[in-house]
């Protein structure tokens, strides 16, 4: 699986492009931009994906909480469910990215509350995916929705990105396939720390995994994996970095990160969420991968 995460290509082709290279799962980030790049808008993007291919997934990584109602969340899955013809997973996160949320004039809600938002919005975006409608009463969200719709194909897979106790606990119960976000430490500040994710040691993920599998054992795990594939001075940089911890597996040769993916398959990791600094890591990485 690989995600989008580029403004200057058009999604369209991209996703053309990366299907007939056999990746069986494209998706689109939901930033207005970070530090260093801008960002296709998630919605538009993952409509031109799936009206351009026949055959591949295409989902959200991930739907910002911050940003949207889950009522529209629910509305826009439900037709990217039509637009696609059933290939649509709904994926949605908690929001991290503090610098893009004020400069957009809106709340950058402290931890506590942006995780208890976020357990409440899949709670509601689940009953509105599955029956059309939700009448919800929570600390942060009073709804009382009466119709959304289509609801003629089945409803699109939820995805929930945790990675925090309260998520883990809150989220996990109420989606299809968690996303283990191992890395969650690293952009708890509001902005994504390098350093922080170099000291991630590899138990971390072990620990998150069994906390999840202890909610639900038989719950599908996924991973967000920021990597790059490459001898370039900037990969090779990056692999310094992050030394012998858990994200050094996903820099460096093609050959290296590829292990590493193949080793998140041995900890019961069955979808990895490729998203390289660098698209061509995509084209290095396809040949040792499908």
């Amino acid at each position: 699986m690989t995600n989008l995460m580029d403004v200057s290509v058009r999604p369209g082709e991209w996703a053309l492009q990366r299907e007939s290279e056999g990746w069986h799962v494209l998706s689109v980030a939901d930033h207005f931009y970070t530090d260093h790049r801008a960002f296709p808008h998630v919605w538009v993007a993952a409509s031109a994906m799936a009206s351009a291919t026949t055959d591949v997934t295409i989902t959200t990584s991930f739907v910002n909480n911050l940003f949207r109602s889950p009522i529209e969340v629910a509305q826009a899955a439900l037709l990217m469910q039509k637009v696609s013809e059933g290939r649509f997973e709904l994926g949605v996160g908690a929001g991290w990215a503090e610098g893009e949320i004020l400069d957009a004039g809106m709340v950058y809600p402290p931890p506590r509350d942006r995780a208890g938002m976020y357990a409440e919005a899949i709670q509601i975006i689940r009953s509105l995916i599955t029956e059309g409608t939700c009448s919800f009463d929570g600390e942060y969200y009073k709804i009382d929705t009466k119709s959304v719709g289509p609801l003629d194909l089945p409803a699109p897979k939820l995805i929930g990105s945790v990675g925090g106790p309260r998520t883990v606990r809150e989220v996990t119960p109420h989606v299809d396939r968690v996303e283990v976000k191992a890395s969650s430490a690293s952009t708890r500040g509001g902005r994504l720390d390098l350093d922080v994710m170099a000291d991630i040691p590899e138990e971390h993920l072990s620990s998150m995994i069994k906390k999840i599998r202890a909610i639900n054992p038989e719950i599908e795990l996924g991973m967000f994996v920021l990597c790059n594939a490459g001898t370039d001075s900037f990969t090779n940089n990056l692999e310094a970095k992050m030394g012998d911890n858990l994200y050094g597996r996903f820099f460096g040769s093609p050959e290296k990160v590829a292990d590493g993916l193949l080793w998140l398959a041995e900890q019961g990791i069955s979808r990895a969420q490729l998203s390289p600094f660098d698209d061509t890591s995509l084209d290095r990485l396809a040949p040792l991968l499908l």
